[in-house]
This record gives C-alpha cells, sequence and structure tokens, in this order.
C-alpha cells in the first residue's frame, strides 16, 4: 500500500472542486492530512480501470487523460518504494529529489536519504553491473561478425565506459546529449574513433523537429556552436542542417551515420511536412508506434543530383570516402550507394571508410 503526505489544500489545488471525489473514490484517508491509495487502486492499470467507471457516473471538468496523468502522478510520489517479500525493507526511487514526498522532508532527513540514494545507484551495484557485463557481452559479441555498438547515453552507471573500453565496443555521440556533464552540446570534432556519431536517431526528434522545439536552447546551440550572434530562424534551414551535418562527417568518429530524415533536410523541397511527424519514436509516450514512412519515392531521390551532389561532396571533403570513379549519372550514383550498402556489411572496409548512409 502507498502512502504519502497530501493535505486537503494540495487535493483541492491539484483536482479543484472534483476533489471529493476523486478523495472518495481512490484515496483512504488513513491519519489526519495523510492519504493512501485503496488496494483496489494501487497500480497505474486499476487507476485507469477506476477512472473510467467513475466518468460514467460523474461529470469532471478535465479530460480523461489529464485526470489520469495526475492520479498517476501522485501514485509515483514516493520517496521510497517497499520490498514486496520484505515489509521490513525498502528501496530509494530513481530520481528521489524530483518528487514533493522527498522536498517535504526536513532538512537532515534529505540528506540522509539522498546520502542512501547515490550510494544505491551509483556505488553498490557497480559491481553487480560490471560482473554481469562480463559474463553477458562477450557472448553476444562472439555471436557474430558485425560490428557491436553500445548505447552509453543518458546517465549510466561509471564502469560501463571502462567495460566497453575493454571489450573494445563502439559508443555512440549524439550533438545535444553530451557526454561531458559541464557541456550543453558534444563537440564532434573531439569525440573519440570508438565511436558513432549522428546529430539523430529513432530514439529522440529529427534535427529539424529538436530545432523547433526549444527556442532557448536553439539561441544557445546557434551561439556557441555556429558562432553567431544573431537570433537563429524559427525553422532549420538547410544551411543550418549542412553546417551539423559537416561538422559530423568530418568528426574523428569511426562511423558518422544519419537518419535519412536529417539527409532530406538539406532540401527545402523535402521540408514541407511537419517536422515532429518525422520522429520515428519517442520513448516517454508509450502510445507512441514506429509509424514514420517516408514521404518520397526512391526513385525521385535516386533522380535527385542536386540532393545527390550535396550529399556526396560532404562525403568526399571529409576523406571518409574516395570513389575509383567519379560518379555524375543517376545509375552510377545508384552503383555508389549499393556500393556503400555493400560495405556495410564487412567491418573491415567500414573501419577504413567510416560512412553509412542511412
Amino acid at each position: 500500500m502507498l502512502k504519502f503526505d497530501l493535505s486537503l489544500l494540495n487535493l483541492q489545488e491539484k483536482f479543484g472542486a472534483s476533489w471529493t471525489i476523486i478523495a472518495s473514490t481512490f484515496l483512504n484517508e488513513y491519519q489526519k492530512g495523510f492519504y493512501e491509495f485503496k488496494d483496489e487502486c494501487n497500480t497505474e492499470k486499476k487507476i485507469a480501470s477506476a477512472l473510467k467507471s467513475v466518468l460514467e457516473t460523474s461529470m469532471f471538468v478535465e479530460s480523461e487523460e489529464k485526470l489520469r496523468r495526475k492520479l498517476f502522478d501522485l501514485l509515483q510520489n514516493v520517496a521510497l518504494i517497499k520490498d514486496p517479500e520484505d515489509p521490513r525493507k525498502f528501496y530509494p526511487r530513481f530520481n528521489v529529489e524530483d518528487t514533493t514526498s522527498f522536498m517535504d522532508l526536513d532538512q537532515h532527513s534529505q540528506n540522509v536519504l539522498k546520502r542512501l540514494y547515490y550510494d544505491y545507484y551509483f556505488h553498490r551495484q557497480e559491481g553487480l553491473w560490471r560482473d554481469n557485463a562480463f559474463k553477458t557481452l562477450p557472448v553476444l559479441l562472439n555471436s557474430s561478425d558485425m560490428l557491436a555498438c553500445g548505447e552509453d547515453l543518458g546517465l549510466i552507471p561509471s564502469c560501463v565506459h571502462p567495460v566497453m573500453q575493454e571489450l573494445g565496443l563502439v559508443g555512440l555521440r549524439i550533438q545535444r546529449m553530451p557526454s561531458e556533464p559541464d557541456l550543453e552540446f558534444d563537440i564532434p570534432s573531439q569525440y573519440n574513433y570508438m565511436t558513432v556519431c549522428a546529430p539523430s536517431c529513432h530514439d529522440c526528434s529529427t534535427l529539424r523537429a529538436w530545432w523547433e522545439e526549444d527556442e532557448e536552447r536553439r539561441h544557445r546551440f546557434f551561439q556557441a556552436v555556429m558562432g553567431s550572434d544573431e537570433l537563429p530562424p524559427d525553422q532549420c534551414t538547410p544551411e543550418i542542417v549542412h553546417f551539423v551535418l559537416r561538422q559530423h562527417v568530418e568528426a574523428p568518429s569511426m562511423w558518422s551515420i544519419f537518419p535519412l530524415q536529417d539527409l532530406l533536410a538539406l532540401k527545402e523541397d523535402y521540408t514541407t511536412r511537419p517536422a515532429v511527424e518525422e520522429t520515428i519514436n519517442d520513448p516517454t509516450n508509450p502510445k507512441h508506434y514506429w509509424r514514420y514512412r517516408v514521404h518520397v519515392t526512391m526513385e525521385s531521390l535516386l533522380n535527385d543530383k542536386d540532393l545527390t551532389k550535396t550529399i556526396k561532396d560532404l562525403v568526399r571533403r571529409s576523406g571518409r570516402f574516395y570513389p575509383q570513379k567519379d560518379l555524375e549519372s543517376g545509375q552510377a550514383i545508384g552503383e555508389g550507394s549499393a556500393k556503400l550498402q555493400l560495405q556495410s556489411e564487412h567491418p573491415s572496409q567500414t573501419q577504413k571508410n567510416g560512412l553509412s548512409n542511412k
């Protein structure tokens, strides 16, 4: 049973005039000013089911989705999670400092809980993570001739990079998700050779969508990375895309891989589609499915000499790929694409050339 400190005032602020129905339906006041979810409402699945039932008989100002989100937030607003097998044991929840349950504690209790939290997540488990990595990863690596890449983005145990280095695993670098804690944007020219660099990937917004979604961060990128004191354009223009792609293709990384959406953004003709629709997967949204489809045909892309020449020039000038003959015709361009595809199947060649036209 999940307990949390929630006053009537908090309930009124969160649910407004509907707080009494919410309280009577989902919560028990086990002590004055303290509430717990009822047994029949103590999981997200149970809450969703109970909410559908209460909506059949009661009217709410807010939508079902908003009410469900607020109830889920309450359910997650716990600092410690009880061990289901041993009621005497508790575990700190991840990002415990972001919960109001933590914020409501006195300073001493916060310091104690914070110390336990950091020890549990960032020290105590290190040996376990490392031992399991050396049990499982060599088996996976030896089962295939493919070049393995480790997704080492975001918050990771401190043992990850040493283990990857020892096993010869290639890391992943996304410029807007810096690997250094004191940077807001990574510097592609400083990437290690044992990395794959990309401006975006399937699990985040495309370069165009990212540019449009955060005005302040876009401004900082325009200043810090592109070196301009002017206001950045609202749209990610082909010139900006070219600048970012050039940074990546010229990086020391073994591989420089670009989502097709970012390559198409090199030409304004292909940017009429809303940028937000080009995201392949949103990991934060369980209902966001992999439904992205390219809005132009392969034949039209092969015949687009302007786009293929722009991409070809980026590759050649970076020194990543030198074709044996000049590929100018549409047929030759297709042959060149096939050649790159063939090389991607042979790691020994890809390590020399270092470019994937994905």
